[in-house]
């Protein structure tokens, strides 16, 4: 007689239905999925920087029509350069690359766009044949690699501004949605949004956490928009104005394929001690320094600091002698004292010799 084991059947029977319950969450249609996730406070941002770049560049008001829930999204990571952006001027210790990069990707970006409208006669007339090659355009992507706290993301953000550009300083998170195929139509988005403001610099941070060398544990998502995100880095012309740029502290773990489209790659390391004089002397020039004490002096002694950390020494510094400035009463406040080794914490660093 054959019998039916009702517990084994009653197991299948729920295995079965979550495995049904979840193809169908994870496949099923969600048109305001990304919409829920899309905050008021995204949204504000987001109208806030259309009105934004609306009133610096009125030109670009036909563009920014009919924007999606996805562009929407990716406008709330936009930034316009302004008169107060960071500039190279602004930049110390990387005189090399910051050169580098305004010969090989800002001058193209500027001399060399669609309509090369800016190139000179003399270059027209010497180089027009290699223009019209190509040889001369800008790169399709820039790779920045090194250390935490180097001045990489610092360094991109000023390639936007001295070429004019609109910069989407854009986050792996952002991208990233549990929604199956909303990643896709996130990173399509972030393209059709540069391609709108374009001049413009698509910048990753940390682009290591998603491009990482490939292996079989990649989540299906993950690699679906990694494969998109390729093949629309693939799809920009070199003279249409995007400019993609990555960060990364390992440049070992990005995938290769990522990597063959970041033709110009630049390590940005820590400070050597004559790049460190320079970065310091940006933060505290102006400032008097007590007797025996100097911006040589200071470099000499924070050997392996990034400019990161010089920044934050040169804070706590001013902070300390501010604080104690405040605290005088009026009939003292007279002049402001000089910087001194304990303001900088120098007295308690190995080898120090006061």
């Amino acid at each position: 007689m054959f019998t039916i084991d009702t517990k084994k059947l009653t197991e299948f029977a729920i295995i079965a239905g979550t495995i049904v319950s979840t193809y169908y969450l994870m496949t099923m249609p969600s048109p305001d999925a990304i919409g829920a996730n899309f905050d008021k406070k995204a949204q504000a941002k987001s109208d806030h920087n259309v009105r934004r770049i609306l009133q610096d560049n009125p030109d670009l008001a036909k563009n920014l029509q009919n924007l999606n829930t996805y562009e929407k999204k990716i406008l709330a990571d936009v930034f316009i350069p302004n008169e107060k952006s960071t500039r190279f001027k602004d930049i110390a210790g990387i005189d090399d690359i910051l050169e580098d990069l305004y010969e090989n990707v800002i001058i193209p970006l500027q001399e060399y766009g669609t309509d090369k409208k800016h190139l000179n006669n003399d270059l027209k007339e010497r180089f027009g044949h290699i223009v019209e090659n190509g040889l001369l355009e800008a790169p399709k992507g820039v790779l920045l690699y090194g250390p935490p706290g180097t001045g990489k993301s610092l360094t991109a953000k000023a390639v936007a501004t001295e070429c004019n550009a609109a910069f989407i300083n854009i986050s792996i998170s952002t991208l990233l949605s549990s929604y199956y195929g909303e990643s896709s139509k996130l990173v399509k988005a972030l393209f059709t949004v540069a391609d709108r403001l374009k001049p413009c610099v698509i910048f990753i941070d940390e682009i290591d956490s998603v491009f990482k060398t490939r292996s079989n544990t990649d989540h299906e998502v993950t690699s679906k928009m990694k494969s998109e995100f390729l093949s629309l880095i693939d799809g920009l012309e070199t003279d249409g104005g995007i400019l993609m740029m990555g960060a990364t502290n390992r440049r070992t773990d990005i995938d290769e394929a990522f990597l063959r489209r970041m033709p110009k790659q630049y390590k940005i390391g820590l400070p050597d001690k004559e790049a460190r004089e320079k970065i310091l002397s940006l933060y505290i020039q102006n400032i008097p320094l007590e007797d025996g004490l100097s911006i040589e002096l200071i470099a000499e002694y924070t050997s392996g600091y990034s400019g990161s950390d010089l920044k934050e020494i040169c804070r706590n510094a001013v902070n300390n002698m501010v604080k104690e400035y405040r605290r005088l009463p009026s009939s003292q406040k007279h002049e402001v004292r000089p910087l001194t080794t304990e303001d900088f914490g120098l007295n308690s660093l190995p080898g120090f010799l006061d």
